[in-house]
Parts: structure tokens; C-alpha cells; sequence
């Protein structure tokens, strides 16, 4: 893995060891690359400062930083990382993990036992601070799931370990509340910029009983959902998933082509 920490390519991990370091106090994006162009990246670093700066943490990351590191490290086509604390900005780079099949055999989520609280102070920002979301993904996948879906503590639906979720009722498109205890997420926003899309509510009654079901983050983009728990959902192939999902990926190729 090429790192490259505080503007210079290094072989190991060494990095100033500040409050990020030990508990996490720090946030970080995570954005697909395309033909050496990086997708929504403006979108992306509105939200990284906004996280700095309800942190207090006195940074500012720009464009040209996250292009200058983007070449730097080679990452053409990929996924790069960016980390920021207090004493340290890292980017890392990692191939793209989902492939054509996986999008042809949809999703499968695994209730999480773990409820979000939307009064914490990590919820509404990309928090370097993921420790249950790392643990409940990692349960998700030791039983065959792709990921954790979790329920906020008033029993309603929230999001995954790693994305959004919408839903379909109706031929209306829904997403939980923004107030839930969700992290806005940057293909969540394309969605609710491009559709008519409601924010309500949602209970995991509702959700096995909605047309059709799909989640979003900035490398997955549009990936329906088949299952919930041992629960197969007979509504995934809703055509709208299928609208949403090759509209996306117009955008995508037109990004990719620098257009």
C-alpha cells in the first residue's frame, strides 16, 4: 500500500501520535477515482471540512492537496483515502472491491444489534471514530452478509455500516431522516438532488414491505438490497432501482471523461 503522510511517500505507518492517534479525533473521506478524475470531489471535501471544523481542528484541505496526492500515489483508477487529525493528514489508496457480479447478486444485510444514537457527536460527521461500524461489518461478513444494517434508539432505520438506504413505496423513493442518527452520505445527496425523494421515518416492517430497497455510498454508488437477515426481498428488481442505478453511472462515465 503507498501512504503518502504529511506530503512525503513513506514505507510504514509513522505518523505524529495526537488525539486522532488515540481516540480517533479526526475525520476522513473515502472517493472513487476514474480515469485519474476524482468523483464529487468538491462534495467530498465540503463535508471533510465541515467535520474539521466541528472539531475544531485547525485545517483546511483544498483541491489541488487531494489531486497533488491523487497523482503522487498513481491512483488512476481506485479508491483514495484521506485521514485528518490535529498533527496529521494521510492519504492512502486501495483497488475498487466491487465488481460486476456482486451488483448482479445485490445486497445482503444482517440486523445490527447496536442502535445509533442521534444526539452523539459522531453520527452527522465522517468520524475517524468507527469502531462499531467496523465490528458490526466484520460480524455481517463472518455470517455471509456484506453488511450491518442499523436501527437508530427509537427502533427506526438508519443506515449500514458503509451506506445509505432508500427504499421504494409506492414508486416514491424514501430515505430515513436526515435527524435520525444517519451520516449524510455523498451519493445519498446525488439521489435526493436528481429525484423527488422523501425523508421519513422508517421501520424494518416498512423496509420488507417496501417495492424495492438499495444503498449508497461513494464506491458501492447504487447497489440494490435482496436480503435482510435470513429474509429474501422479492421486490429488488424494482425498475426504478435499474433507472436510478444506469443514471448514476452516466454521470460517473461523464466525470470520468472529464466532462
Amino acid at each position: 500500500m503507498k501512504v503518502l503522510i504529511n506530503n512525503e511517500i513513506v514505507d510504514s505507518a509513522a505518523i505524529f501520535p495526537d488525539r486522532g492517534y488515540f481516540y480517533g479525533y479526526g475525520v476522513f473521506e473515502t472517493l472513487l477515482v476514474i480515469n485519474g478524475h476524482v468523483i464529487f470531489l468538491e462534495e467530498h471535501l465540503s463535508r471533510l471540512n465541515k467535520g474539521l471544523k466541528y472539531l475544531n481542528i485547525q485545517k483546511v484541505i483544498i483541491r489541488q492537496e487531494v489531486e497533488t496526492a491523487t497523482r503522487a500515489l498513481s491512483c488512476y483508477n481506485g479508491v483514495i483515502k484521506i485521514n485528518v487529525s490535529e498533527e496529521n493528514t494521510i492519504f492512502t489508496t486501495r483497488p475498487v472491491s466491487y465488481g460486476q457480479e456482486q451488483y448482479e447478486s445485490g445486497y445482503r444485510l444482517m440486523l445490527s444489534g447496536v442502535k445509533r444514537n442521534p444526539t452523539s457527536h459522531i453520527v452527522g460527521i465522517k468520524s475517524m471514530n468507527y469502531l462499531d461500524n467496523i465490528i458490526e461489518l466484520e460480524k455481517a461478513k463472518k455470517h455471509g452478509f456484506n453488511d450491518a444494517l442499523f436501527l437508530n434508539i427509537h427502533e427506526e432505520i438508519c443506515e449500514t455500516a458503509v451506506a445509505n438506504l432508500f427504499i421504494i413505496e409506492d414508486n416514491k423513493i424514501i430515505t430515513p431522516e436526515g435527524s435520525s442518527g444517519l451520516l449524510s452520505g455523498i451519493v445519498r445527496q446525488w439521489v435526493m438532488d436528481t429525484y423527488p425523494v422523501l425523508e421519513e421515518n422508517i421501520t424494518l416492517d416498512r423496509l420488507l414491505l417496501s417495492e424495492g430497497a438499495f444503498v449508497t455510498n461513494s464506491v458501492i454508488g447504487i447497489m440494490k438490497v435482496v436480503a435482510i437477515d435470513e429474509v429474501t426481498l422479492n421486490h429488488h428488481k424494482h425498475k426504478m432501482i435499474q433507472q436510478i442505478t444506469n443514471k448514476y453511472r452516466e454521470v460517473l462515465d461523464a466525470i470520468g471523461r472529464g466532462l
